[in-house]
């Protein structure tokens, strides 16, 4: 009996912290599990790594972070200058190019020591109707054509991005970024004109 008991407690934990919205995005997190059309589970709306951490998310999150060797050479620049920065990731479950990068991206800031309240993950959708947007659209006037999408920002004014995948590496292009170095993303459309 204890053990169900702990195992409820423990569901309901993890389900809460999906529920918890980021300061950055300004709309009630949704994170929801739905099955799209081919009868996949897709996670949708603002989210927390939690949510990428439960099955069958966990299955290629946790592999990809874990196979993925991090440029020590460049975290403690990339802290340094991530201080008083935030990133928001744009993603979707079903795309091969966000399982790979969002995890890979996610273990540089757990090595730069960045906080979690400094990065947000908004989950799109890959459906005809909701394509490549989320259940309350945080994706709205940010242009995001390809995912992942990883932007960079100081205060609300977006210093750079990332898209898709990165030209060089994630580290090296995330420091041209933050360098305020010239960087033009793959798939530069996607990029917000300054």
């Amino acid at each position: 009996m204890r053990i169900t008991i702990y195992m409820y407690l423990l569901a309901i934990s993890i389900l809460a912290g999906c529920g918890t919205a980021q300061q950055f995005i300004s709309t009630t997190a949704v994170n929801r599990v739905v099955k799209a059309k081919n009868g996949s589970d897709m996670l949708l709306g603002n989210c927390t790594r939690s949510c990428l951490l439960q099955k069958p998310f966990s299955e290629w999150f946790e592999k990809n972070y874990n196979d993925y060797m991090v440029d020590s050479s460049q975290t403690v620049e990339i802290g340094k200058l991530l201080k008083k920065k935030h990133m928001t990731i744009f993603l979707g479950t079903w795309c091969g190019d966000s399982k790979r990068e969002v995890p890979r991206m996610l273990k540089i800031m757990d090595a730069a020591g960045v906080k979690e309240n400094q990065i947000t993950l908004v989950m799109v959708s890959n459906e005809a109707d909701m394509y490549k947007q989320s259940p309350q659209h945080e994706e709205k006037g940010k242009n995001i054509i390809r995912v992942p999408t990883f932007i960079i920002s100081e205060g609300v004014t977006e210093i750079g991005r990332i898209v898709e995948s990165p030209k060089q590496s994630l580290e090296k292009d995330l420091m041209l970024i933050l360098e305020r170095k010239e960087y033009i993303p793959n798939y530069a459309t996607g990029q917000i004109k300054k």
